[in-house]
């Protein structure tokens, strides 16, 4: 580096740690600490991600820098470090004259996602919550249904001794979430592009059984003597009071449940498999797959942060889309390299880009809702 870029990045530093930097220096600062990630040798636990994050700051050309924020990705497994962003110093080695490129066409405003879905009757009556107002707005088979002032859906017994059989189901469009409590005392939080169906008698009911298209995370309420079956396309999960997130859209080529808390047996026609906190199980034509889970990165987006974990740009423009509600396209041959870190769901979609676009492997174009990524 030259002179003038060594006292540049030593303020920007000192700015950055300071809480003075703008959004895009943060960018830079946070792009230059992660490419440095890339030099620090495999690791076996967690808890050395803090001294790893120490050893790459020391690594900056700025002397006696100060830790005031910890950057590093909070990820369960730590044993392949890899570039989220580009470092000042190879932006400068690409082109020392040249700012990082930003998306075109910024001033085309592309909405995140927002709180919303469409409640399904019983009788097919539809009813678009996010122009609902407050409060109780229907009853089926003993049962008040209500929207709060969160924005969320309540299911209240009126009747106990009803036992009439009302299904109703739960519809997000691309670009929306929306959490429910059931008539059981459970909550689901319901992820984009997905639906849930389950009975209005769901607290009375032998066996407590919804159905699942897409994503959603449950928080299942206990009753030991009646089970909780959650089905999807490709298998049944059986729990009895607990916490998992199960993703299984159909245009993704495997379903993914993560077990966050109790004790869960998933099934198919071919296999069984039982999870315990930590895990995952992965379905693929019939037969699950036992894994260690990253439980921050499966279930980020209930905590409103996209949170990639050594993805590929195509698995995590497919997240984008669906939040988003934009038709990616692919130009060319796309660079198959690993990503991993975190932004926030409702940042801007252009910052999005302009981070991915500083892994140095895509350039991302607007038009409208079009987006075309090609490689760099």
């Amino acid at each position: 580096m030259t002179e003038d870029q060594t006292k540049y990045t030593q303020e920007l530093l000192d700015r950055y740690n300071a809480g003075n930097c703008t959004a895009e220096e943060e960018i830079q600062v946070e792009a230059w600490f992660n490419a440095y990630a890339n030099t620090i040798d495999d690791v076996e636990q967690p808890e050395d991600m803090e001294l790893i994050g120490q050893e790459i700051w020391a690594k900056l050309p700025a002397t006696q820098v100060s830790i005031k924020r910890k950057l590093w990705p909070k990820f369960a497994a730590a044993a392949a470090v890899i570039l989220v962003l580009i470092g000042l110093f190879k932006l400068y080695e690409r082109n020392s004259n040249q700012e990082l490129q930003l998306v075109q066409n910024k001033k085309e405003q592309i909405a995140p996602g927002t709180f919303g879905a469409t409640l399904t009757l019983a009788d097919g009556k539809q009813i678009r919550l996010s122009q609902l107002k407050n409060g109780v707005f229907a009853e089926e088979a003993g049962v008040k249904i209500t929207k709060t002032a969160k924005g969320e859906l309540i299911y209240q017994i009126k009747d106990e001794t009803s036992n009439a059989l009302k299904t109703n189901t739960l519809t997000t469009a691309k670009g929306e979430t929306f959490k429910v409590e059931l008539p059981d005392g459970s909550s689901v939080w319901l992820n984009a592009a997905s639906s849930l169906t389950y009975t209005t008698n769901l607290a009375n009911a032998a066996i407590r059984k919804v159905k699942l298209s897409g994503e959603a995370y449950f928080k299942v309420a206990h009753d030991q003597e009646h089970p909780f079956i959650v089905t999807t396309r490709g298998h049944d999960i059986k729990v009895l009071g607990t916490e998992f997130n199960v993703s299984s859209y159909e245009n993704d080529d495997a379903e993914i449940t993560t077990l966050v808390q109790g004790k869960i047996s998933m099934n198919t026609s071919k296999d069984q498999v039982i999870l315990t906190p930590g895990e995952k199980g992965t379905v693929r034509n019939g037969s699950i797959e036992k894994a260690t889970a990253n439980i921050e990165a499966a279930t980020g987006w209930k905590n409103n942060e996209f949170v990639f974990a050594s993805q590929d740009i195509r698995s995590i423009m497919k997240l984008i889309a669906r939040w988003y509600d934009v038709n990616i396209i692919y130009e060319g041959e796309i660079p198959s390299e690993k990503i991993s870190g975190s932004i926030s769901r409702f940042a801007d979609i252009h910052s999005v880009f302009n981070i991915l676009q500083a892994t140095g492997t895509v350039k991302i174009k607007t038009t409208g809702n079009r987006v075309v990524v090609s490689a760099m």
